[in-house]
């Protein structure tokens, strides 16, 4: 027995152990803020861009989705409205639509807690410091994320294991005093405990990605966006748990717009969109082997147009959302690549990517040449500044 065993393994190894590797490679897309805005299902004005996008995202064939928070506007609390249980109409109202959707393109998904799900920044009014705990409740109850976070984070903190690689997201609006009011972004105290707590658990994992919905690093990019940060930056202790951990990848999104800043080994990459304010939208594809990450930023523009779209108070989208049909038939077009290696070394970085594309507080666009047939590409290793 041991010597047919033994005879297995080296026919394992003659033809590369195929079953093993392949057992471990898997897909998933990254899109925060998707969509930041309280939409129905369907959507008049916008449903045939959105399932545009929904639609390239599932040709990406991923074995899941990434939000990193912002799924709805979520201005749904105001003293002066006469009905008091307006947070658990709307949420119900809203985060049904939203999940309706990804289920019709047959799309699974794991949403990070966002300021928005929180009623939005700042948190210094009375009313809505106090509706906090409601935000949290309807959040955990509608988005049924894994119940496994801190004991006062259930369901808005949590974690789960994809073959080799461990995720977690973090709920950064912690209980604080700040500029912000009574939420400090940040990950401390209990939820810093527990997530040193579930790295020890997985040590046996090839990669570890977080996720969580304000960047740590700046400058980003901004469109669009408060610019809400963990203050602390790279010197917080969140920050310095993710480098003794070992953390491959921070993704996370408020900016509506995309940065990449590497450091202390650590990829934060800042993206997403803003549908009904901006013109582009993006998502990133991770490709995960046992020994490599790879990665693809993709972009499409888009049309906002007409009048506003109603929303419970003031900030509202444009009522119409489109992509030309010149845009779809070129597809989400790639504006940046790069690859993780086991050793920890980032190798073919490109666009968004190239270590010079950091620092810079603008917008960036691609730039784009003429294909023969009329189409355009872009030169990924060519990433402007907007005028």
């Amino acid at each position: 027995m041991k010597t047919l065993a033994v005879l297995f393994g080296v026919l394992c190894c003659l033809i590369g152990c195929k079953t093993d590797t392949s057992e471990q490679h898997f897909t998933f897309v990254s899109m925060p803020d998707f969509l930041n805005v309280d939409c129905e299902y369907p959507q008049t004005g916008w449903e045939d861009a959105l399932s545009f996008i929904l639609q390239s995202v599932k040709a990406e064939k991923p074995d899941f989705l990434t939000v990193s928070g912002d799924l709805v506007m979520g201005h749904w609390d105001d003293p002066s409205w006469e009905n008091q249980d307006t947070i658990a109409k709307y949420a119900d109202r809203y985060y049904s639509a939203w999940k309706q959707r990804m289920t019709d393109h047959e799309l699974t998904y794991y949403t990070s807690i966002g300021d928005h799900e929180l009623g939005d920044n700042p948190w210094k009014d009375s009313s809505k410091i106090t509706a906090i705990p409601l935000y949290r409740k309807a959040f955990s109850h509608h988005l049924q994320m894994p119940q496994n976070g801190p004991e006062h984070l259930q369901g808005t903190a949590f974690w789960w294991r994809q073959k080799q690689v461990l995720f977690i997201s973090v709920d950064v609006f912690e209980q604080g005093t700040s500029d912000q009011g009574a939420i400090k972004a940040g990950v401390t105290g209990q939820q810093l405990a527990w997530f040193e707590a579930v790295v020890k658990k997985n040590q046996d994992v090839n990669h570890i990605i977080v996720l969580g919905h304000t960047p740590i690093l700046g400058p980003v990019r901004k469109w669009s966006s408060s610019g809400l940060m963990i203050e602390e930056g790279r010197d917080s202790d969140f920050w310095q748990m993710m480098i003794k951990s070992n953390v491959d990848l921070y993704l996370c999104g408020e900016v509506h717009a995309i940065t990449c800043t590497e450091r202390d080994g650590i990829m934060q990459i800042a993206h997403g969109g803003l549908i009904g304010y901006n013109t582009r939208t993006n998502y990133l594809v991770v490709h995960v082997s046992p020994n490599e990450l790879t990665l693809e930023l993709k972009e499409i523009e888009m049309s906002p147009h007409g009048e506003h779209l109603w929303q419970t108070k003031n900030n509202r989208p444009l009522q119409n959302v489109s992509i030309s049909q010149n845009s779809k038939s070129q597809g989400f077009y790639t504006v940046g690549m790069a690859i993780l290696d086991k050793g920890n070394t980032w190798k073919n970085r490109k666009g968004f990517f190239l270590p010079e594309h950091e620092f810079s507080s603008e917008r960036a666009t691609a730039i784009f040449r003429a294909k023969p047939d009329g189409s355009v590409k872009v030169n990924i290793d060519k990433i402007v500044a907007d005028d």
